[in-house]
């Protein structure tokens, strides 16, 4: 996998749910200065971008699994990668494709089954790992351009109604709920970088991987401080956070000489496009680390099971998709945790056993 690849993957994933959700979740923590704390949350992110590549360094061509095992001993390290497994690419699977089912059928597909749905991308995603997770990230170099002139297309459509007025005061209620706001935003979706340590073994070097995060988190950054500011200035700040799929309704507002309008075709054509890698690479994770962790050679055993469990597991994660709010409350927690400390737990136990063995 090449540097672009990753970067073009891992743009797309951190893109996933985030182009439909995002902005009305900042809106609503952070008003109509929502755009602070994702320029905060992409500064921060880089921050922490060290300590990833040199996990990198540390785990020398391994897997994330043969790491864990070397890192932390074989009982703890199998422990550890079941919980992680479990806690954040498959849970994150498991979510995001409950959110497909929910816009599809509410949007989309009234009367179908989200069932359906849920059978129909399953078996794309499916047979494209079969045909080899490569296949999937020189995949990107055609479907990354798209989305990219896409979403552009977007941007600009909703610069025609723009009010800059929508902006002032800023900071009027102070730097709290930018705080707030930036809290959450580190803890969705950029955050997921820790995933990208499970493709170590397909990357050429450590400054190709190195420069895949920093510009995978500029450029999702900067579009998504872009989208958030302009949906601030087409509808204001009282309107989004009440709205699940804003950037959708901001692209039915646009019209432009009577002839060019109700854009949210793009928004929907975009959104399916990055969905698709966010479920594809996080589903990929999940069964090739099971297979470490069952000590299988070959993870595509694993995909028609964990398929065919993850349909009833998605149907009733949530009853309606007002628990997402509640969600959103608790997940930067869980974030954190597996995300940040974790990592900065394998970091220092791997320096501490060298240090004993050497001393």
């Amino acid at each position: 996998m090449s540097s672009r690849q990753l970067t073009m993957l891992l743009a797309l994933h951190y893109w996933g749910s985030a182009l439909l959700g995002l902005p009305s979740m900042m809106i609503g923590l952070s008003g109509k200065d929502a755009w602070a704390p994702i320029l905060l949350g992409m500064l921060f992110q880089m921050l922490i971008i060290p300590l990833f590549v040199a996990i990198y360094s540390q785990m020398n061509g391994d897997t994330m699994g043969q790491y864990l095992v070397r890192t932390l001993g074989k009982t703890a390290g199998k422990t550890m990668l079941a919980l992680y497994l479990f806690f954040v690419p498959f849970l994150i699977f498991i979510l995001t494709l409950r959110s497909l089912g929910d816009f599809t059928s509410n949007d989309l597909f009234i009367e179908t089954p989200p069932s359906a749905i849920y059978a129909l991308i399953l078996f794309a995603l499916v047979y494209c790992l079969y045909k080899g997770f490569n296949a999937v990230c020189r995949s990107t170099e055609i479907t990354f351009p798209i989305a990219l002139v896409l979403l552009v297309m977007l941007l600009l459509s909703l610069i025609y109604g723009a009010d800059w007025s929508n902006f002032l005061p800023v900071f009027e209620k102070g730097v709290h709920p930018v705080v707030e706001g930036t809290i959450n935003f580190m803890a969705y979706p950029n955050s997921e970088v820790a995933l990208s340590l499970f493709l170590v073994p397909l990357m050429k070097n450590k400054q190709a991987y190195q420069k895949a995060l920093i510009h995978s988190t500029w450029i999702t950054g900067i579009t998504l401080v872009l989208l958030t500011a302009l949906i601030i200035m087409v509808l204001g700040e009282s309107l989004p956070p009440n709205m699940p799929y804003v950037s959708q309704f901001a692209a039915k507002t646009v019209t432009i000489g009577g002839f060019y309008e109700r854009s949210e075709t793009v928004v929907t054509v975009i959104w399916f496009i990055v969905i698709f890698y966010r479920l594809i690479l996080t589903f990929y994770i999940a069964a090739h680390g099971c297979a470490e962790l069952f000590g299988l050679k070959q993870h595509t055993g694993l995909l028609i099971p964990l398929a065919l469990a993850s349909i009833p597991l998605a149907m009733n994660v949530w009853d309606n998709p007002s628990v997402i709010a509640e969600l959103n409350e608790v997940w930067y927690l869980n974030v954190f945790f597996f995300n940040l400390l974790c990592p900065l737990l394998w970091y220092t136990a791997h320096k501490l056993r060298n240090r004993v063995k050497s001393s």
